[in-house]
């Protein structure tokens, strides 16, 4: 039986950005994210008058890998093994 598996990165970095409201330091924020990254979170606090917008963005690709095994059993347990140190194991399909 062979399993395919959709993985993505977990690594996430975090974003500082300022507006005078929190639609603007949305914004803001929104102009940090790199190509190829998703904004995953944002949290805004206001002090003197300044917004500041803090973010988590994180890698939006995805990866497809393999894994085949006798049975479902063994062989999700060597797609998950197959799942590389720093991704998470997305979805998992009969192929």
């Amino acid at each position: 039986m062979r399993l395919t598996g959709t993985i993505r990165p977990t690594a996430t970095t975090e974003l500082v950005a300022e507006g005078h409201d929190r639609g603007s330091a949305y914004d803001a924020l929104l102009a940090l994210v790199p190509a190829g990254h998703v904004l995953v979170q944002a949290h805004f606090s206001m002090k003197e008058g300044v917004t500041t917008a803090k973010g988590v963005i994180r890698p939006d690709r995805v990866e497809a890998i393999e894994a085949e095994g006798p049975d479902y059993a063994t062989a999700n347990a060597a797609l998950e093994a197959a799942v590389p140190e720093g991704y998470v194991l997305l979805t998992r399909v009969l192929a």
